[in-house]
């Protein structure tokens, strides 16, 4: 009978490591769900992307600004966009490469990039902040939004938990001229 116990043990246990295998073994999880490495920086020899999307107040269509600043291990990309449907006023791609992507998404892994939480009722932040600016901190890789968690200046709902000002410092300091590039920018 013992025998028998120990069997039956031993078959739960089994069970139990399967099954925790084949969820993935309980990585972090982002906003949309997907599995996001514990480290940002495991992702710099990969294709993935980091994306800072700023999105000015809700106006008319012609006044509309956005800046999107996208970062991966062979480019750094400057994106300005008129109105809602992004008309591109400008885009410039500058070179990079994998060890200087390593150290920026080590240098966004200590302002906490990943740091982030979904909201019930709030699963996008359209229409919020609406005389303020929104934030967008994005991970794509293959095409797939492994994060999207987002901010605005107006305080209160946000997905976003890590250090806006240190990252948004960061996403600027990978364009040359960002200065220049954003001076008619009113963000």
């Amino acid at each position: 009978m013992r025998y028998f116990i120990g069997y039956i043990i031993t078959i739960g246990l089994l069970i139990v490591l399967i099954l925790f295998l084949v969820s993935g073994g309980g990585g972090k999880k982002s906003g949309h769900g997907a599995a996001v490495p514990k480290l940002l920086n495991s992702y710099a020899y990969t294709d993935a992307e980091v994306r800072l999307v700023l999105d000015g107040p809700i106006n008319a269509d012609e006044n509309h600004q956005t800046i999107d600043i996208t970062v991966d291990s062979l480019d750094a990309t400057y994106t300005q966009t008129q109105g809602y449907d992004g008309t591109v006023v400008n885009s410039q791609t500058f070179p990079n490469t994998q060890n200087s992507y390593y150290a920026f998404l080590t240098a966004l892994m200590q302002e906490d990039y990943t740091a982030g939480t979904s909201l019930t009722g709030f699963n996008s932040d359209t229409g919020l902040c609406p005389l303020g600016d929104r934030y967008n901190f994005e991970i794509i890789q293959n095409g797939q939004m492994l994060q999207n968690y987002w901010s605005t200046t107006c305080g209160g709902v946000a997905t976003f938990k890590g250090n806006i000002p240190s990252t948004l410092d960061l996403f600027e300091a990978q364009i040359p001229n960002y200065d220049s590039l954003s001076a008619s920018v009113a963000l």
